[in-house]
């Protein structure tokens, strides 16, 4: 007798009255879904005649359980930083910061708003004693699709990369500052999409409302935003690095730098919409184009060596570097491309299989 999986019950069909039938639904999944007697559900005949039983009315999920965190004199401002993130990202909506004994130091306080206001998106303090922080989450989820995000997230990461390559073209340290600071954005952005995966694996209801298919879709997507975060990383460091230039590039070295940082951009752009818009094809052929990445790194460091006026130094070492940082993009455009193939490949296996069955013998 083969074994029923852990999420799968078996419920007989009744008949009533003379031509109806019905089905009962599990007690947990109504609980689960915050349904009761009366709620309208919406039921999706599938392409394999499946059914797809989908709850109409849309309600806020019931908050997560505050989090109550103490606070050690001897903790460094990273350390709570790092804490609060944490608790953030767990899905918790109220965070309760209490210090073990006397005060909380006035650096530890500085700490939970800095990052408050700097990375964490739609939250508040609402209660800021001595021996008390208080940190509520505003926002109901979902404020936006995950794709939307994800979509946002990526344009600031490479709004940011052109950025600082034009800095580098112009040698404009004012907007390699800016791009500096623009990472933060990203990083809230990274932040924001993260809890809500999190908050998606842990409940069926909110995985539908953000846009996702199942549970294992979740991991696509934490690849995918962990890669566009490094992207604007990257982007940063192109821009710091700038700043640590004095003297202008030569044209021909800047054409060369520029031409590789055109491509490694249309790589990441081709990933993103090929994991947005899950082009199985598209993804598969960004992972090669990808690897050549190294090999039009060499060309360009090459081409820089047998340059009439080489750049050595302090300059030379920055400009590889940048080179380095445009190369590592690239790979990262590669990553999220492999995610997005990891997420379609039952689509290519099922279209393979009806192509096969479809074929006169």
């Amino acid at each position: 007798m083969s074994s029923i999986p852990e999420n799968n019950e078996i419920r007989k069909i009744q008949f009533t009255g003379r031509s109806t039938y019905i089905l009962s639904l599990p007690k947990r999944w109504m609980s689960e879904m915050r349904l009761k007697a009366g709620d309208p559900v919406t039921i999706v005949r599938e392409a394999n005649n499946y059914l797809s039983i989908i709850p109409s009315a849309v309600r806020s999920p019931s908050p997560i359980d505050e989090a109550n965190s103490t606070v050690l004199s001897n903790e460094s401002s990273n350390t709570i930083k790092r804490k609060v993130v944490s608790m953030y990202l767990a899905g918790y909506n109220i965070i309760n910061l209490k210090a073990k004994t006397g005060r909380i130091l006035p650096s530890q306080r500085d700490a939970v708003r800095d990052v408050v206001r700097r990375n964490l998106v739609g939250t508040e303090i609402i209660a800021d004693a001595s021996e008390i922080i208080t940190i509520q989450v505003l926002l109901s989820l979902p404020e936006l699709s995950i794709n939307t995000a994800v979509r946002r997230m990526f344009l600031i990461a490479a709004a940011m990369h052109r950025d600082a390559m034009l800095s580098l073209a112009e040698l404009n340290h004012e907007l390699a500052e800016a791009v500096i600071k623009s990472d933060d954005e990203v990083d809230r952005f990274s932040l924001y999409i993260l809890r809500n995966l999190v908050v998606a694996t842990q409940n069926e209801r909110i995985l539908q409302e953000i846009g996702l298919r199942k549970p294992s879709d979740c991991l696509s997507y934490r690849v995918a935003v962990k890669s566009i975060e490094r992207i604007a990383d990257h982007a940063s460091g192109i821009a710091d690095k700038c700043v640590a230039i004095k003297d202008k590039i030569d044209n021909e070295t800047l054409q060369q730098i520029d031409d590789m940082s055109k491509r490694s951009l249309a790589l990441i752009t081709d990933s993103v919409e090929a994991f947005l818009r899950r082009d199985y094809s598209l993804a598969d052929s960004i992972v090669d184009k990808a690897n050549d990445m190294r090999l039009i790194e060499n060309e360009v460091l090459s081409f820089i060596d047998n340059s009439e006026s080489p750049s050595t130094g302090i300059r030379g070492l920055n400009i590889k570097l940048i080179l380095e940082d445009i190369r590592r993009t690239a790979e990262h455009a590669s990553d999220i491309a492999e995610a997005a193939m990891n997420q379609t490949i039952r689509g290519v296996i099922d279209l393979n299989k009806s192509s096969r069955t479809n074929t006169p013998s």
